[in-house]
């Protein structure tokens, strides 16, 4: 059975204290007056820290098979479902997909409390790119889906 999902060595590195590569319009404005005062000061400081939220993990998930990720607070759960989601970059590893990959990292995430459960249900399947008939199909008992 061909995997739906293969990780090679994915890792993950943050430096901690060190300055983003980006910031909001104000940070680029405040720090465009401010730079002709700075002098010799580098984005990155001694205090900076490495910090591996991944390292080397490595695991295939085969076509229906259900996966659990656990573990403790700050073992890189979070870190690696951004991954899978291509919200964020690895700093190294390969990544095989098959298919469309959507993460909720936190529950009720993308859940509107003035909809209904269905209405929700159809604004995710929309915002996931499924197609008014996916969305029929899997979540409607098949004498609803008929009606529309």
């Amino acid at each position: 059975m061909n995997p739906i999902i293969e990780v090679q060595n994915l890792s993950k590195l943050y430096h901690i204290g060190a300055k983003e590569a980006y910031g909001s319009l104000r940070e680029e404005i405040m720090q465009a007056i401010t730079a002709p005062f700075k002098r010799g000061k580098s984005d990155f400081s001694s205090e900076d820290e490495a910090l591996w939220a991944l390292k080397d993990v490595s695991f295939e998930v085969n076509e229906g098979e259900v996966v659990g990720i656990i573990g403790r607070n700050g073992a890189g759960k979070s870190t690696l479902l951004k991954i899978l989601s291509r919200i964020t970059e690895p700093t190294s590893g390969k990544i095989t997909m098959c298919g469309r990959v959507a993460s909720l990292l936190e529950v009720g995430t993308g859940f509107h409390p003035e909809l209904t459960g269905r209405e929700n249900i159809f604004l995710n399947g929309a915002l996931l790119g499924m197609t008014n008939a996916e969305r029929r199909r899997k979540f409607m008992p098949p004498s609803l889906a008929k009606r529309g």
